[in-house]
């Protein structure tokens, strides 16, 4: 391994917490704070860029691992196929973010929050060990927790706090849990994951329904959905919609869940594939019922994380994979979305449907790009939605055409969704009961080009989609290892039957 590779496994992550204590206790003023805060954050995408290119190799990744201890006392990090994507896609989204943050709130610290949540996740995608995985996803939270403290919210205050004391209860006793057991199996590792990938111990089932419990939660997956909306649209807007609108919900399936708890994922698959068609019948519906331009991207989030479910439930290499692809082409659009929608209640103070109206007049680029993102969340042909809807559907289309088609529904809804909120925002005249938004301002010239790069990433990755579906590799072996205990349960069974 070059040795800028395995420096970058530690920068990737450190770097982020060092500027986010920089930001909170050593400089002053929001000028500087969005300075300093640029200043990391650009060479961190610059080098996650720089893995994403230096790993892949066609269709195929290279896997960088740097381990360091033994034990419990044991670190691993490492870049593979799964998480060279997710490196650049986060990266990238915290860029933007900064630079589309007003100056009044980089203030109150929200610099410092938003490293810290980059750090965590950069933390999450690396890890490959499961006490430091499970350390970052609680730190992820903490700063969405502090923000709702500061802010007054009782109600999102208790939300946020019930959602960090869940995930933190479930991951301690499950890494305890694993750690003890594994140790007893005889792994001299026993959190490593690739350690327990490949050795023959297989962990309880609790310990596998704690962990899944913990992915489907920070997914937002019906019932464990509600802080998601209640997030979007009652927290510090960039800091929710960098700490919601990830991917690390579906990490951990495959992470996890594929790879070290096959018997737990195995025979919670047909649930877990009505409660991902269900979710995404249910967000869908409740996104078209929505008044809110934030709480309508929120609840199509928790319809996209219920489309990703499903395809993950269905447990074939072509859903599993598209499930991936969707669940990273889900963030840039949302994301880009979310960011359309902080932009309109900057300049109009508000996001209410019925207060706006007829924007499309003075802001051109900013209706051209909703309605773009807009397009490529619904799986308009030439987007990375498009090819990853495919595949789920292709997966699931043998077994399961029932909720291929309900699927099918869902898209259709969503695409009413976005068009509703496009319309009623962009086109026609203004509302009666809007402000005067005569003076309403268009995208900036960074804004602009920060949008114009996440439609770029969209379209690129619809035409050119082969470095992203190299996280294929592994996919089958883990699927493999999902069924393998099935079949040795019904051939068990088989030679009871013959006695």
């Amino acid at each position: 391994m070059s040795a800028w590779v395995q420096y970058s496994l530690i920068f990737l992550w450190l770097a982020p917490l060092l500027a986010a204590a920089a930001l909170r206790w050593g400089v002053r003023g929001a000028n500087k704070q969005r300075a300093l805060a640029l200043s990391f954050a650009v060479p961190i995408f610059v080098i996650a860029c720089a893995l994403f290119v230096h790993e892949g190799t066609g269709r195929e990744y290279a896997v960088d691992h740097l381990v360091q201890g033994s034990g419990w006392l044991h670190s691993h990090f490492a870049v593979d196929g799964l998480n060279a994507v997710l490196l650049p896609l986060t990266a990238a989204l915290t860029l933007v973010v900064l630079l589309m943050t007003p100056r009044a709130e980089m203030r109150a610290g929200l610099g410092a929050k938003i490293m810290v949540v980059e750090g965590a996740l950069m933390g999450c995608f690396l890890a490959l060990d499961a006490g430091l995985l499970a350390i970052f996803v609680v730190l992820s939270l903490l700063p969405l927790w502090f923000d709702a403290k500061s802010r007054g919210s009782r109600p999102l205050q208790v939300i946020m706090k019930s959602l960090v004391v869940a995930t933190t209860l479930a991951l301690a006793v499950a890494v305890i849990g694993l750690a003890f057991e594994a140790s007893a199996a005889g792994l001299a590792d026993p959190l490593d994951l690739v350690a327990l990938t490949n050795s023959s111990y297989t962990p309880s089932p609790w310990i596998g329904a704690l962990v899944l419990g913990v992915a489907l939660l920070r997914m937002g997956i019906v019932p464990l959905h509600l802080w998601i909306p209640a997030a979007a649209q009652h927290s510090t807007a960039h800091l929710a919609l960098l700490t919601c609108l990830t991917p690390v919900g579906s990490f951990m399936l495959v992470r996890l869940a594929l790879a070290i708890f096959p018997r737990v994922l195995g025979s919670a698959a047909p649930l877990l594939m009505v409660v991902g068609t269900l979710t995404a019948l249910y967000g869908a519906f409740l996104a078209l019922g929505q008044f809110d331009l934030r709480r309508i991207v929120a609840w199509f989030w928790v319809s996209q994380s219920g489309l990703v479910l499903a395809g993950f439930a269905g447990l074939d290499d072509a859903s599993v994979s598209g499930a991936l692809l969707q669940a990273m082409s889900t963030v840039v659009e949302c994301g880009g979305l979310m960011l359309l929608t902080l932009a309109v209640e900057v300049r109009a103070n508000t996001t209410d449907l019925r207060k706006l109206g007829g924007l499309a007049h003075n802001a051109p680029r900013m209706a051209t790009a909703y309605l773009i993102l807009a397009a490529a969340a619904v799986g308009f042909p030439g987007t990375i939605s498009f090819v990853a809807e495919d595949l789920v559907g292709q997966g699931l289309l043998r077994d399961h055409p029932f909720v291929v088609g309900i699927l099918f529904i869902v898209t259709a809804v969503n695409g009413i969704t976005l068009w509703r909120a496009f319309k009623r925002t962009f086109l026609g005249p203004p509302s009666p009961h809007a402000d005067d938004l005569r003076g309403f301002e268009d995208l900036r010239r960074w804004e602009a080009y920060a949008i114009a790069g996440m439609i770029g990433t969209l379209l690129l990755g619809g035409f050119l989609p082969e470095p992203l579906l190299a996280v294929r590799r592994g996919v089958v072996d883990a699927i493999q290892r999902v069924e393998a205990p099935a079949l040795v349960d019904s051939h068990g069974d088989e030679h009871d039957d013959d006695h």
